[in-house]
């Protein structure tokens, strides 16, 4: 699974690896540095609560934020 035959090329180590790391951030609630938060949902948090691809970062602190899953009636997006 980690090799595609067509032309775009995926890193899928790298995807596995932070979908695992996400998980576990979740999981354990551990607290997350504002780098660590960009790393896992691709985008640097602007406010003290980002939402993004059904994560939600929440700042705790100065550079201290907390990972958890939105629920699934609070996003914009609907089926």
């Amino acid at each position: 699974w980690l090799e595609e035959n067509n032309n775009e090329k995926a890193d899928m180590h790298a995807l596995r690896q932070r979908l695992e790391l996400t998980s576990l951030a979740i999981e354990t609630g551990a607290p997350l540095t504002t780098s660590e938060i960009t790393q896992l949902i691709g985008v640097r948090p602007t406010s003290s609560k980002t939402e993004r691809g059904g994560l939600i970062a929440n700042r705790l602190s100065r550079n201290v934020w907390k990972l958890t899953r939105a629920e699934k009636d609070s996003t914009y997006w609907r089926n």
